[in-house]
């Protein structure tokens, strides 16, 4: 089986409770596949490979294995900075029915001479009978191949091509001009995928195909065809969402964009954790920008404020509807009030508080939850009377959703638009909540919109609904 053009360097996905998410990873091979990627990489380095388990890198390359069925070739990552390790896995990988071709980068850390990356190499394609392609990533490995070691490599009988992610375009060149034509060079930057092929490259093994597989997968396979309008008119398109994927350190980007287009929760293993908040809008603007947010949720998030709590590792709610849930309903009634309400408006109606959030985990035990799918608290569903009402009664019904972090868990709040506290979303905070930390989104103009809106703001933990809601 042939392999060329673009290749998706799967992120691995996780579910709260830290275990490989098998339902979004099936979702996000299957959306590839039917997208038009040419070839996957699962267990790579975008896949957090070094903090999975001998048991779930196996499991992750079956599934991929799986959901693929034959449709495009797999290149299976197997890499150690033992030559002894290295080889098990690559023979464990390559034994797996349905894997291709095996990806192995260079011992990391140990920082082995030219030599040593040569005999490293050699150990490994003796071993295994399927094709080997190299990775050169001497910035996480520390260990860069120079062309000429790639010359001999490239002699060797299975080992067929390298992923070149040097960012070194002058090694790049000279690595052309190193190994034979049939040697394939696959770049290993997104942004310089272009010159690669330019240059003679076979493809990309890419990043950035995460989020944007057919878009990927098309300019690649135009600029294999010589068609480099279509290819620069792509590139000069998705150049900004490239390079904000690696505005902190890969996966962490990438993994965040795809949370927001909500094809896998945001979880990371550590060392990884969170982007921070700063770069985390500048993410957000490239992907609203380039039209990849969910609609409504695009102007939403546009607006989003940047200061967010921060969270390395997924919150805990209370489910509502418990005891310790009932027991704390009428302190964060008040809380949010406070945060919410205008001291001036004394007649608004109380807001309805969803799922309190309690400080101390092990006071509780049993009664706290992993959050949901999103890993926040489940908006309530909220009947509205409205509809009930007689058609000449009713008044023209928009909404707006006032979002808190004053003190607390991030809050929202959804208003119709007459409410007291929200007057077609100028309504002025309680004076003991700093307007600097609270912002009005919307107009929304139908209920289902606006819950919509408030389900997608990133980083809240308590969804609630003023009265004015189901008494309009």
């Amino acid at each position: 089986m042939n392999v060329r053009g673009c290749g998706t360097a799967l992120v691995t996905p996780f579910r709260p409770d830290g275990a490989v998410d098998e339902v979004a990873l099936r979702d996000l091979v299957a959306w590839q596949i039917e997208s038009g990627i040419d070839f996957l990489v699962p267990c790579g380095t975008t896949g957090e490979t070094p903090t999975l388990s001998r048991k779930e890198w196996l499991r992750v390359i079956d599934v991929t294995v799986e959901v693929a069925a034959g449709r495009v070739p797999i290149v299976a990552g197997a890499t150690s900075n033992s030559t002894r390790e290295a080889i098990d896995k690559a023979r464990t990988a390559a034994e797996r029915p349905g894997v291709d071709f095996i990806l192995t980068a260079s011992p990391y850390y140990n920082k082995p001479t030219q030599e040593g990356q040569f005999q490293h190499f050699r150990a490994i394609a003796q071993a295994v009978k399927k094709p080997l392609i190299l990775y050169n990533v001497p910035g996480r490995t520390g260990a860069n191949i120079e062309p000429a070691t790639l010359t001999r490599l490239a002699g060797l009988r299975n080992i067929i091509g390298v992923k070149e992610a040097s960012g070194n375009i002058s090694q790049i060149v000279e690595v052309f001009n190193a190994v034979p034509s049939r040697f394939l060079v696959f770049s290993g930057d997104d942004a310089v995928t272009l010159p690669v092929i330019a240059l003679g490259g076979a493809g990309i093994i890419s990043v950035v195909s995460n989020e944007i597989p057919r878009e990927m997968s098309e300019m690649t396979r135009a600029a294999l065809n010589n068609d480099w309008d279509t290819a620069r008119r792509t590139h000069r398109r998705y150049l900004p969402l490239m390079q904000v994927n690696f505005i902190e350190s890969n996966p962490i980007p990438v993994k965040a964009a795809l949370a927001m287009m909500g094809r896998i929760k945001e979880i990371y293993r550590l060392p990884l954790v969170r982007m921070k908040e700063e770069t985390r809008g500048k993410l957000q603007k490239v992907l609203a920008d380039l039209g990849m947010l969910p609609k409504p949720a695009t102007e939403a998030r546009a607006t989003h404020a940047s200061a967010a709590p921060k969270f390395e590792t997924a919150p805990r709610t209370i489910e509502a509807g418990s005891s310790s849930a009932a027991a704390m309903q009428e302190s964060a009634e008040f809380d949010a009030q406070e945060a919410i309400l205008s001291d001036s408006l004394p007649e608004t109606a109380p807001v309805q508080v969803e799922a309190p959030v309690l400080p101390d985990v092990a006071a509780h035990g049993a009664e706290w939850a992993p959050p949901s799918a999103a890993g926040l608290l489940t908006e309530p569903q909220v009947a509205s009377t409205r509809e009930n009402a007689p058609e000449a009664s009713r008044e023209p019904a928009v909404y707006y959703v006032f979002e808190s972090w004053q003190a607390g868990p991030r809050k929202t709040v959804l208003h119709r638009s007459t409410c007291g506290s929200c007057r077609n979303g100028k309504g002025r905070p309680s004076k003991e909540n700093d307007e600097s930390r609270s912002n009005w989104h919307g107009p929304f103009n139908t209920l289902d919109e606006a819950r919509d809106a408030s389900r997608t703001l990133i980083g809240v933990l308590i969804r609630s609904e003023c009265k004015c809601v189901s008494k309009g």
